[in-house]
């Protein structure tokens, strides 16, 4: 069975003027950056998600983490999800198969990548990079509609996780919106 791909536009904002650098670099030396990312050389400045998005993340581990296991999947919050430092995304969670060294930084795939999307967000332009990069299922999950979307590919969804066994209905049920 599949559903209906619902995308929201990306946001791009042009900074210019030579103070660029010196404003990255307060933000690093702030801690600012935690979040932001790098598509193909572009540095894109991601702001910290809603309080919501964390909250929502950690009730979905919790409710998900018997079913995770029994496949064999290990969960994780925000990751550095690439290869290197030119080309990365920070989804706001996943599942992997393969148990990661602490000291990991970029994780090189993942079998389950999520993205809590906000208004005006690139979560739907990250989409096609999770499957470029061998992720078996992307979920995008909007709390200001309340909708669940489990993709197994750029456009195309499912009802029903194939990897961790649980429909759209049951995870907006364990996020307390059924």
């Amino acid at each position: 069975m599949s559903a209906t791909v619902e995308r929201s536009a990306p946001r791009t904002v042009v900074v210019h003027g030579g103070a660029l650098d010196d404003w990255l670099a307060e933000r690093r030396r702030l801690g600012q950056d935690g979040r932001d990312e790098v598509w193909a050389g572009v540095y894109h400045v991601v702001p910290h998600a809603h309080s919501s998005h964390g909250r929502l993340a950690h009730r979905l581990s919790i409710a998900l983490a018997g079913c995770a296991a029994e496949r064999g999947l290990f969960p994780m919050g925000e990751f550095t999800f690439g290869t290197g430092d030119r080309d990365y995304r920070v989804p706001d969670m996943g599942w992997t198969s393969t148990p990661l060294e602490e000291a990991t930084l970029y994780v090189p795939s993942v079998e389950v990548v999520v993205e809590f999307e906000s208004p005006g967000d690139e979560t739907w332009a990250k989409v096609p990079f999770y499957f470029e990069r061998g992720a078996g299922e992307a979920w995008v999950i909007t709390p200001q509609t309340s909708s669940v979307q489990v993709l197994t590919g750029p456009d195309s969804a499912v009802e029903r996780s194939g990897l961790l066994g649980v429909s759209t209905d049951e995870v907006a049920a364990v996020l307390g919106w059924r």
